[in-house]
């Protein structure tokens, strides 16, 4: 597809929020409609086993195949060591280094549109997919879309290891056992049932080294909620694309991805434009016109990460990655081996592997020189 003609997401989301080919989002976004294997209540208290099943490859023998599918968006490892792979039509995947498994709405997936995976502390995994929410226990889908709906709006009681999911500008807290409603937007906004503008909107959430939750916003910068009260920063024009990601490196400092302003920093007090001081930024993209397909900028920063040497990976979805050392910027791209120059997620696996997902061409992984493409052996 031609990506000068592809609608960004933040303008599909407020035009058509029941349009399901859109990108991937670095948190779950949920709709409605979510099928199960599983037929228990969906009230709010949820029923949880001490320990996940361990998925035995074995009860899986049809769903094996060799290879993934090229629109890969998301990627995560469990606690077993398995990679989780979802995208954008085909499922989820499952590899333990020797076999491939994949598990599409025939299996009870909700939905083969799945925009995130995330485990929670008992090793369950969640998977947000194009029909709602699900949990995946090693055996069974269940639905939790009616649990979410119906979750009671309260002070939020944060502890580490808690999943966070968000739905039409509002956030919602699970503990375990319990969905709760945390809405970051002021208590004196409500818009109408018609009204699909949801500036407060949540793409990415992250809990900072001091317990911080940080909210990256559709149109309303970054939250920040230190148990408290909230902080809106909106400067240097963090408001005025949406916020894709949120990472904080080791030193502490906050990096904020926008689609559209670039990459931002915040060490605490000060907040800078990194892209704009670089000189890095797509006036061109701002003011919607015609973009130079060779174009080397730093504007559309979709996701974030750091390497075991302190190097900071910054994916955009036009121009490829970057590698910042703290002094130095490198600018990779599909002449360096990389498969796409849209990077959807840049992903650090527990051995402190990057994976990088690229918009339909797969996954690479770079070997200090060059980037190579995934195969599964």
């Amino acid at each position: 597809m031609n990506r000068e003609n592809e609608l960004t997401m933040e303008i599909i989301l407020k035009k058509n929020l029941k349009q399901t080919s859109i990108r991937c989002i670095t948190i779950l976004l949920l709709f409605t409609s979510c099928t199960s294997h599983d037929n228990s209540k969906n009230n709010n208290v949820i029923e949880q086993a001490a320990v996940q099943t361990t998925i035995n490859f074995l009860d899986f023998k049809a769903n094996v195949v060799t290879e993934l599918a090229k629109d890969i968006r998301t990627i995560l490892q469990d606690k077993n060591g398995n990679y989780w792979f979802a995208g954008n039509g085909n499922g989820v995947y499952c590899y333990n280094g020797k076999t491939l498994i994949q598990f599409t709405s025939k299996d009870g997936l909700p939905g083969n549109i799945v925009w995130a995976i995330q485990e929670d502390k008992t090793g369950n995994l969640w998977f947000s997919t194009s029909n709602g929410l699900c949990r995946f226990n090693g055996s069974l889908f269940t639905n939790f879309t009616d649990a979410l709906n119906n979750a009671s709006q309260v002070n939020l009681h944060h502890e580490k290891g808690n999943l966070f999911f968000s739905r039409e500008g509002n956030v919602y807290n699970f503990d375990g056992k319990l969905f709760t409603n945390f809405p970051i937007h002021p208590a004196g906004y409500k818009p109408g049932p018609s009204n699909l503008d949801r500036p407060y909107g949540v793409y990415c959430t992250l809990e900072d080294k001091a317990g911080n939750l940080w909210f990256g916003t559709d149109e309303k910068g970054v939250c920040r909620y230190d148990g408290k009260s909230f902080t809106y920063f909106t400067e240097k024009g963090l408001d005025g694309g949406a916020v894709r990601s949120i990472f904080q490196d080791k030193n502490g400092n906050l990096w904020f991805g926008n689609n559209g302003y670039g990459l931002f920093c915040y060490d605490g007090k000060t907040l800078k434009n990194f892209t704009e001081e670089k000189g890095l930024g797509n006036p061109a993209f701002l003011k919607k016109t015609k973009m130079p397909g060779d174009s080397k900028n730093l504007a559309r920063v979709w996701s974030i990460n750091e390497d075991n040497d302190g190097n900071l990976w910054i994916g955009t979805i036009d121009a490829g990655v970057w590698k910042y050392d703290g002094k130095k910027l490198t600018n990779f791209t599909t002449k360096d081996g990389l498969t796409s120059n849209a990077v959807n997620t840049i992903y650090k696996d527990e051995k402190g592997d990057l994976w990088f997902v690229t918009d339909g061409e797969g996954i690479c992984k770079f070997n200090g020189q060059t980037f190579t493409k995934f195969a599964i052996k």
